[in-house]
Protein backbone atom coordinates (compact mmCIF):
# COMPACT_ATOMS: atom_id res chain seq x y z
CA UNK A 1 0.00 0.00 0.00
CA UNK A 2 2.72 1.95 0.85
CA UNK A 3 4.59 1.94 -2.55
CA UNK A 4 0.88 2.81 -4.20
CA UNK A 5 0.98 5.86 -2.33
CA UNK A 6 4.43 6.80 -3.33
CA UNK A 7 3.62 5.78 -7.32
CA UNK A 8 0.29 8.15 -6.73
CA UNK A 9 1.80 10.86 -5.30
CA UNK A 10 4.82 10.99 -7.86
CA UNK A 11 2.28 10.73 -11.02
CA UNK A 12 0.52 13.69 -9.55
CA UNK A 13 3.54 15.71 -8.57
CA UNK A 14 4.51 14.52 -12.48
CA UNK A 15 1.38 16.14 -13.96
CA UNK A 16 1.70 19.09 -11.97
CA UNK A 17 5.02 19.73 -13.42
CA UNK A 18 3.81 18.93 -16.85
CA UNK A 19 1.04 21.29 -17.07
CA UNK A 20 3.66 24.15 -15.52
CA UNK A 21 5.89 23.25 -18.12
CA UNK A 22 3.36 24.08 -21.14
CA UNK A 23 2.32 26.82 -19.09
CA UNK A 24 5.37 28.69 -19.10
CA UNK A 25 6.20 27.18 -22.82
CA UNK A 26 2.62 29.22 -23.81
CA UNK A 27 4.04 32.42 -21.67
CA UNK A 28 7.14 32.29 -23.48
CA UNK A 29 6.05 32.18 -27.19
CA UNK A 30 3.62 35.15 -26.38
CA UNK A 31 0.36 35.46 -27.23
CA UNK A 32 -1.10 35.42 -31.68
CA UNK A 33 0.35 34.02 -34.35
CA UNK A 34 4.02 34.37 -35.41
CA UNK A 35 5.28 36.75 -37.69
CA UNK A 36 6.36 36.20 -41.28
CA UNK A 37 10.33 36.59 -41.49
CA UNK A 38 11.17 40.55 -41.69
CA UNK A 39 7.49 41.26 -41.16
CA UNK A 40 6.41 44.36 -37.94
CA UNK A 41 3.36 44.67 -36.18
CA UNK A 42 2.20 48.21 -36.55
CA UNK A 43 -1.11 50.40 -34.75
CA UNK A 44 -1.62 53.66 -36.05
CA UNK A 45 -4.15 56.45 -36.66
CA UNK A 46 -5.17 58.33 -39.58
CA UNK A 47 -5.21 62.40 -38.66
CA UNK A 48 -6.54 64.85 -40.39
CA UNK A 49 -6.14 68.69 -39.44
CA UNK A 50 -4.68 67.04 -36.26
CA UNK A 51 -7.81 65.46 -35.06
CA UNK A 52 -8.39 61.44 -35.90
CA UNK A 53 -10.62 60.87 -38.85
CA UNK A 54 -13.77 59.54 -38.36
CA UNK A 55 -17.19 59.42 -39.77
CA UNK A 56 -20.30 58.08 -38.20
CA UNK A 57 -21.95 56.23 -41.36
CA UNK A 58 -21.54 53.65 -43.90
CA UNK A 59 -18.60 53.77 -46.68
CA UNK A 60 -15.25 52.41 -47.51
CA UNK A 61 -11.87 53.17 -45.47
CA UNK A 62 -8.64 52.22 -46.05
CA UNK A 63 -5.03 53.21 -45.53
CA UNK A 64 -2.46 51.60 -48.02
CA UNK A 65 1.64 51.83 -47.28
CA UNK A 66 3.44 51.20 -50.84
CA UNK A 67 6.88 51.26 -51.71
CA UNK A 68 8.06 54.74 -53.85
CA UNK A 69 9.90 52.03 -55.75
CA UNK A 70 7.56 49.26 -56.94
CA UNK A 71 4.03 49.77 -55.06
CA UNK A 72 4.61 47.21 -52.75
CA UNK A 73 3.53 47.61 -49.25
CA UNK A 74 0.62 46.92 -47.16
CA UNK A 75 -2.80 47.84 -46.27
CA UNK A 76 -5.73 47.42 -44.08
CA UNK A 77 -9.24 48.99 -43.08
CA UNK A 78 -9.09 51.35 -40.80
CA UNK A 79 -12.25 52.05 -38.18
CA UNK A 80 -14.32 55.11 -38.60
CA UNK A 81 -15.56 55.65 -35.06
CA UNK A 82 -11.63 56.55 -34.42
CA UNK A 83 -8.98 56.24 -37.07
CA UNK A 84 -7.35 53.47 -35.84
CA UNK A 85 -5.83 50.61 -37.79
CA UNK A 86 -3.09 47.84 -37.68
CA UNK A 87 -1.28 45.86 -39.90
CA UNK A 88 1.74 43.63 -41.07
CA UNK A 89 4.80 45.17 -42.49
CA UNK A 90 8.22 45.29 -43.61
CA UNK A 91 9.94 47.65 -41.95
CA UNK A 92 11.27 50.69 -43.75
CA UNK A 93 9.90 53.56 -46.19
CA UNK A 94 6.22 54.18 -47.38
CA UNK A 95 3.90 56.19 -49.04
CA UNK A 96 0.58 56.65 -47.66
CA UNK A 97 -2.60 56.89 -49.06
CA UNK A 98 -6.06 56.76 -47.76
CA UNK A 99 -9.48 55.59 -48.89
CA UNK A 100 -12.69 56.80 -46.96
CA UNK A 101 -15.46 57.74 -48.67
CA UNK A 102 -19.62 59.62 -47.30
CA UNK A 103 -20.97 56.27 -48.33
CA UNK A 104 -20.93 53.76 -51.25
CA UNK A 105 -20.83 54.54 -54.81
CA UNK A 106 -24.28 53.76 -56.35
CA UNK A 107 -26.08 52.98 -59.96
CA UNK A 108 -29.72 55.40 -60.51
CA UNK A 109 -31.06 55.08 -63.51
CA UNK A 110 -27.63 53.83 -65.25
CA UNK A 111 -26.47 57.18 -63.68
CA UNK A 112 -23.43 56.37 -61.27
CA UNK A 113 -23.69 58.72 -57.83
CA UNK A 114 -20.31 58.52 -56.89
CA UNK A 115 -19.79 58.84 -52.54
CA UNK A 116 -18.05 61.62 -51.95
CA UNK A 117 -14.69 61.58 -50.44
CA UNK A 118 -13.98 62.08 -46.85
CA UNK A 119 -10.14 62.85 -47.56
CA UNK A 120 -8.68 65.87 -50.06
CA UNK A 121 -8.20 63.61 -53.48
CA UNK A 122 -4.20 63.89 -53.47
CA UNK A 123 -3.73 61.40 -50.64
CA UNK A 124 -5.88 58.61 -52.52
CA UNK A 125 -2.94 58.05 -55.08
CA UNK A 126 0.34 56.90 -54.78
CA UNK A 127 1.82 59.45 -58.00
CA UNK A 128 0.34 62.70 -55.89
CA UNK A 129 0.39 61.66 -52.08
CA UNK A 130 3.14 63.47 -50.42
CA UNK A 131 2.90 61.42 -46.70
CA UNK A 132 6.12 59.78 -45.87
CA UNK A 133 5.53 57.01 -43.53
CA UNK A 134 8.77 55.37 -41.58
CA UNK A 135 8.10 51.96 -39.99
CA UNK A 136 10.84 51.41 -37.63
CA UNK A 137 12.35 47.57 -37.24
CA UNK A 138 10.46 47.40 -34.12
CA UNK A 139 6.86 48.07 -35.10
CA UNK A 140 4.81 49.96 -33.31
CA UNK A 141 3.00 53.44 -33.79
CA UNK A 142 2.41 55.20 -36.65
CA UNK A 143 0.31 58.06 -37.88
CA UNK A 144 -1.05 59.45 -40.88
CA UNK A 145 -1.43 62.99 -41.29
CA UNK A 146 -3.11 64.90 -43.70
CA UNK A 147 -4.39 68.07 -44.27
CA UNK A 148 -7.42 69.93 -45.86
CA UNK A 149 -4.99 72.64 -47.36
Amino acid sequence: MELFMHCRHFTIRRAITAVLLIGYAILGTGCGKKLPPGKVRVQGVVILDDKPLTHSGKGLFAVNLSTTKNATGSAARFDPTDGSFAMVVEPGEYVATVTATDGFDSDEGGKIIYAKSLVPKKYTSLQTSDVAVTVPATGGRITIPLKTN
